[in-house]
Order: C-alpha cells, then structure tokens, then sequence
C-alpha cells in the first residue's frame, strides 16, 4: 500500500515504498475529469511537486473515474472562454502553463506511465501522450481520439505535435482531420497505446513498466531523432498529405471550415520545429480558432445545447415541433431556389452557390432561366449570402411568432435534422454571427439586387436597436 503525501482539490498522489508514485485524477463534482481551470492548476502543481522530490523514481498517472481517465476540456466552458471576450493572446496565456507542465513531466528524468481506465479524448489523450508508456483497459467500450475538429478546433495540449511524431504524419492526420475515436484494439494496432490490459491490471502493469525502465524518455527528446516516414515538403508523403490534402479539405469544406486547415498547416510547420516550438505553435492555432465564430457556432449548437434539446425530445416535449421548423426552412430553401430561376439566375449558379455555403439538401427542380437585365451583375457571393440569409429570415420569423421558445431550438433542429450547414450553428447563429445591424445592412443590400422577400421584418429592426444577437432576446435562459 502507497502512502499517501499530498493532496489537491482535483489530484492526489501517493508514493509506494519504492518510490513509484501514483497520481489520481479526480476532478471534484464533475462525473469525468474534464479540463477545469482548478483541475489545471492542481496538475500543474502535482508535477512541480513531483519534479522536487527526488525521492520519486517513478510516475503512473490514472483516474478514478469509472470508464473515464479524462474527457478533456468540458465544451461549455470553451463557450464560455469564447463568449467571455477573451482575445487569442488572453488564450494563449491561459494554455501555456499546462502545455509546459506536460512538457515538464515527459522530460523530468523519470519514468512516467498513464494507467488509462476508459475514455480517453481530447485533452485526457494529449495527456497520455505525454507520458512515456500508456497501457490501456481493454474494455471494447471505451473511445480513445482527438475530437477537436467538430467543436471546429484542433487539439491545444500537444496533439498536433505528439501523435504524428509518435505514429507518423501519414497515420495522423486522418485522425486529426476526422476527429475519429477508436477502440482499444485499434488504438493499439495504431501505436497509440503501448499494450491492453484488463481493467484491474491496468496499474500494476504501468508500474512493472515503471520500475524495469528507469531512464525513459519520449522518443523525440532522444538525439538523432526524426518524425516516421519524415516531415515537411521534401517527405515522401508531403504531396499527398499536405498538397492533396489541402485541396481535399477546401473542395470538401469551401474555405467554410478553418479549423481542418489550421490542422494541416499547424502539423507541417510544428513538425519541423523543435518541441518547445511546435506547442507554442499548436497553441497559437488553437486560440485563433477558439475565438473565431465557427467554434463558437459548433460548440454552442452541437455540443452544448444540441444534448439538452435532444434530452427534451425524448421526454416527448412538443415532438411535432421539428417537423415544424424543418417543414418551414426546406419551404423557405425551396421558394429562394424558383425565386432565383424566375430572377433569370442560371441554375448551376444557383446550385454551385448552395454547395459553396454547404447546404446538403439541393432543390432536385431544374427551369429553364427567364432573362431579366442585370441579371449579369449578380455574383456568387450574393447568391450564397441570399441561401443563408432566405433561411435565417424564415428561422427569425419562427422566432418572432414564438413557435420556438429559444433560438437553441430551432438552431439545432436545423443543423440535425435539414442538415443546415454546421460551420454557421444554424440560421439564427448565422445571425448572430455576422451582427443584428450587419444581418439587416445584407438583408437590405439583397433586396435591391432580388427583391423584396429580403426585407427585414419590424420586430427583427427592432432587435436590431436593442442588441446585436438574437441569443440575448431568447424567451428562455440559454447558453
């Protein structure tokens, strides 16, 4: 038995009689260990506590989570970080300190193992992946990945940098690409962990690994080093990885999407650089794309609000409304797509506008265009501003007339069940996104270039004058 010599609000650690420390991560009233401010600043304190005592020949970090060694950083105080004002510097400022404790703890001269009991995303990966050996459960159940792109983020707390040095460029960037979490089995053929054990030998396996390797070091701070299969333009993969996979992203998301390209260009320049480098790198993307709009705009939808809308439909509350609002917004889409053909707009034009902003369900109707004069003056950038903006009108409208209750509703309806473009949150989000007052400037811009249907309402004007988001004016506390 270990005895235990210090304990913190989030961690506790234990030294058994020859020096094998073990770390348990235990964020307090949270059922998983999600990245907390607290539970960041206890980490960060354990290690410099580790560091200090020279009597720890040895580290095994674990969870005493059931089923969950961490889940990373929670998504509604990503939000809240976001909607908060910060700047992407205030970000930075905030990562840094336990960037540099996990770089401390993989170089403090001692042998550190993650003994991981469950689900291990995000940041509880990027955590593991800093400690020199990971023996996993082997519970079919349990999801091992970086999540990140579909909060529209790349990981913060070194996966950019670790996983393509430890499996190779070519191996890690689909997963960092798709956000795909794999199972035990997978995680193991891939060489991200280094053995599966079953749940109760999880931390006696770290341990013998501990004790029988007593000078460990990650592979990449050992001289001579190189990333498998190379890094940078003259790698054999680079033209694949980085030159067609450039390409593919931008046919794929339209330039709508920035985090799957800050993930490529953050894992070819932080390949090339020193470690230290490289975080600070990864750590610059990642606060970029924090305080833009389209992580705001996923996290909100699909990560915060879209559990507690979807929570409410199975409870039965008002199930017939989603029929509802799908049934007005494919109207809305529909009536804008003849609306364009009778305005003389070809219906390639129309259709090749509609995939750029990422509309999934195309009008199947084809016309032939009526010419109109100054038909030529239309761009596709006012063809794809008039696709979103038809269907944020109509979402406002649903919203005025109180057929939702809170635009989360009626933004996650959208998203989930029209398959209404994810990068915009939804039509009311997309509203919110660009500002009540510049929402109505497009709207009126709009309606000299094809008609009056862009005409904002009186109640959306008004709107306009008291605030500049429509999320400050939901009937209901939201998020």
């Amino acid at each position: 038995m270990g005895m235990e010599i210090q304990t913190w609000d989030n961690v506790r650690l234990s030294v058994d009689a020859e020096g094998v420390a073990l770390l348990v991560l235990d964020v307090a009233e949270r059922d998983a260990n999600v990245f907390t401010a607290g539970f960041m600043a206890d980490f960060c304190a354990a290690v410099d506590f580790i560091r200090a005592r020279t009597d720890i020949r040895g580290v095994i970090i674990t969870s005493d989570k059931p089923g969950c060694f961490s889940s990373g950083a929670d998504h509604a105080d990503l939000l809240q970080v976001h909607e908060s004002g910060m700047s992407a510097l205030d970000v930075q400022a905030i990562l840094m300190p336990f960037a540099r404790a996990l770089r401390a703890l993989e170089q403090c001269g001692r042998p550190v193992a993650a003994a991981i009991n469950g689900d291990a995303l995000g940041g509880g990966l990027e955590l593991s992946l800093a400690c020199h050996y990971r023996v996993l459960a082997d519970n079919s159940e349990a999801l091992i990945g970086l999540p990140e792109v579909r909060a529209g983020l790349l990981p913060g707390g070194g996966g950019t940098q670790r996983l393509p040095r430890l499996i190779g460029i070519p191996q890690a960037l689909p997963l960092l690409l798709s956000g795909r979490c794999v199972a035990p089995q997978e995680a193991l053929s891939l060489g991200l962990v280094h053995a599966l054990k079953p749940l109760d030998e999880i931390v006696r396996a770290a341990r013998h690994w501990v004790l029988a390797n007593q000078h460990a070091a990650q592979p990449w701070d050992v001289k001579g080093y190189t990333v498998p299969g190379g890094a940078g333009a003259m790698a054999s993969h680079a033209l694949k990885s980085f030159g067609l996979g450039l390409a593919r992203v931008r046919m794929e998301t339209h330039d709508n999407e920035p985090a799957p390209l800050a993930i490529l260009s953050c894992v070819y320049e932080g390949t090339q650089l020193p470690m230290d480098r490289a975080l600070t790198c990864e750590a610059r993307h990642f606060s970029a794309l924090l305080t833009g709009h389209v992580a705001r705009n996923r996290l909100r939808t699909l990560m915060v609000n879209a559990p507690r809308v979807l929570q409410a439909r199975r409870e039965g509350h008002r199930t017939d409304l989603d029929a509802l609002l799908a049934s007005r917004l494919s109207k809305a889409l529909d009536d804008e797509w003849r609306a364009q053909l009778a305005e003389g707009v070809p219906p390639a034009m129309s259709r090749n506008a509609a995939r750029q902003v990422g509309l999934a369900r195309l009008p199947e109707r084809d016309g032939a265009p009526a010419h109109r004069p100054g038909d030529g003056n239309l761009s596709i950038d006012d063809l794809r501003a008039a696709w979103l903006t038809a269907a944020a009108l109509e979402a406002a409208r649903c919203l005025e007339e109180g057929v939702v209750d809170e635009p989360a509703q009626l933004d996650v309806a959208a998203v989930l069940d029209l398959d209404f473009p994810a990068w915009t949150g939804g039509p009311l989000s997309y509203i919110d996104t660009l500002g009540l007052g510049h929402f109505i400037e497009q709207c009126e811009r709009l309606g000299v270039r094809l008609g009056s249907r862009f005409v904002p309402s009186r109640w959306l004007r008004a709107r306009a004058v008291e605030a500049d988001a429509l999320y400050a004016h939901s009937r209901k506390e939201t998020v």
